[in-house]
């Protein structure tokens, strides 16, 4: 069930009256909340719901434990907690791909060691809730958090809809914190929860899909393209997953908003960053602050010399890339940007330029920064290795193809427009002058909002595209 369909507007809508409705019975709407939520996700497999379930019924178990049994019994609970987690995650989304390398090897070596695939479905979703309800464990082996007592709250904190799919990926300690607060539907809550649902809309419908027909072809059929198509499609795909997976989480947040949930922000206009680091706490907020607390700062961080420092970068970000799909290109995709944090730290830091505040500066390491993410987009985008190197070889020839102005003249407009909406939003703060803007501003960009998606989103909408992770 897409947010951007029918059948959610409807589904929501019962759940929020619902949700309002039950507000003097807390447990009762608890019981309901955490119902949505499974029916919500069955409409994709009930089958895989039941992992879901199973996950949810370890990773309780093993929190309440943690805190009863002596300091040796709480490691192997929490290496159960790993193994569990990660196994499941493991055989569903990279056990075709590992078979599919070590066929390749063996072949390769001369050994007749060959494995069938696997015939398994991606559940949907599985990378989010699986890494949601790993925190939670590791928050209370490392006694950050209280387990939690009450099955009911930890099963509704796993599964809850708004963020179940793509995210954005919230710690117990900020659900809970939500979940026991004050979740009365003030003007205030409405007014942003229908300001970032809007916008989000209008993000993936407008912008996203739109931009889809101009980068699907390019990046589908790359052997056929020359230099300006793929120059302007990787340029739009950065847009179009900007648009896409920040729509999807603007949506997920002002839902639960409704509902009464503070989530956590997930983007800040990444395009805007002026240093890689800068990218990476604008860009996927939530993956970015779990890689760092439970990978980057369990490997070391930067406690162990600067060398240890970059190989725990490079290491962190490898992991982040394998995250997101079973392809060597996203572990390249993870390398490169591993290698962008690293020679960021290693290197660059010690030129005037890198550390400036002078506009001049700012300006010339935006450049940079916005280009080589551009150039790592290729490797997330492309559906193989030789795909990518053919697009980034189309790229190393300007002469291949001249510009047209019928072709390539209104895309040019249209991604400068992007890029100037983006950083002005950046700079000036839009959605949240929006968001705390008088009735009569509030409803009539609201009006104008509704109209764009009227008049200018596509006839088909593909699905969100984390999705797929």
């Amino acid at each position: 069930m897409l947010f951007n369909s029918l059948d959610f507007l409807l589904f929501f809508l019962v759940v929020f009256g619902l949700n309002q409705g039950l507000r003097p019975w807390p447990r009762a709407q608890k019981w309901m909340l955490l119902a949505a939520s499974y029916w919500f996700y069955g409409q994709w497999n009930w089958t895989y719901l039941a992992l879901i379930v199973a996950s949810t019924l370890l990773d309780y178990s093993i929190g309440l434990g943690l805190v009863k049994v002596r300091p040796m019994r709480r490691r192997t609970l929490m290496t159960i907690s790993l193994v569990a987690n990660l196994g499941l995650l493991a055989f569903f989304k990279y056990a075709n791909w590992l078979i599919l390398n070590w066929n390749a090897a063996s072949g390769w070596l001369g050994f007749d060691w060959q494995f069938g695939a696997v015939d398994v479905l991606l559940p949907v979703g599985i990378s989010f809730y699986t890494f949601q309800s790993l925190s939670y464990t590791i928050d209370v082996y490392r006694g950050d958090s209280p387990p939690r007592r009450s099955l009911l709250d930890y099963a509704l904190f796993v599964a809850f809809f708004p963020q179940l799919v793509a995210g954005p990926i919230v710690r117990d300690g900020e659900f809970f914190k939500e979940l026991d607060g004050d979740r009365r539907l003030d003007a205030e809550r409405f007014q942003r929860g229908i300001v970032l649902i809007v916008f989000g809309l209008v993000k993936k419908m407008v912008f996203a899909d739109g931009l889809a027909s101009v980068v699907d072809p390019v990046f589908d059929n790359p052997a056929s393209q020359g230099f300006w198509d793929v120059l302007l499609a990787t340029y739009a795909f950065a847009f179009q997953i900007y648009c896409d997976f920040s729509g999807y989480t603007d949506i997920a947040i002002g839902v639960a908003l409704l509902l009464g949930f503070r989530f956590p922000q997930n983007f800040n206009y990444p395009y805007v960053a002026s240093s890689f680091q800068d990218f990476w706490r604008r860009w996927h907020m939530t993956l970015s602050r779990w890689l760092r607390d439970y990978l980057y700062i369990s490997l070391g961080g930067n406690r162990r010399g600067k060398v240890r420092t970059y190989i725990n970068l490079m290491l962190t970000m490898l992991l982040g890339g394998l995250w997101h799909g079973a392809s060597w290109n996203f572990v390249i995709w993870g390398g490169l940007h591993g290698g962008y944090l690293a020679f960021e730290r290693a290197v660059l830091m010690r030129f005037r330029l890198w550390r400036s505040d002078a506009r001049t500066a700012t300006v010339l390491r935006w450049i940079i920064v916005f280009h080589m993410v551009c150039l790592a987009w290729i490797f997330f985008r492309a559906a193989t290795l030789d795909a990518s190197l053919q697009l980034i070889g189309h790229l190393g020839d300007p002469l291949s193809q001249g510009f047209s102005a019928d072709r390539h003249l209104w895309l040019v407009l249209l991604l400068s427009a992007l890029m100037f909406a983006h950083l002005l939003g950046g700079l000036s703060g839009t959605k949240t002058r929006l968001m705390k803007s008088g009735t009569p501003a509030f409803a009539l960009s609201m009006a104008a909002l509704i109209l764009v998606l009227i008049w200018f989103t596509p006839e088909h909408s593909a699905p969100f595209i984390y999705f797929q992770f």
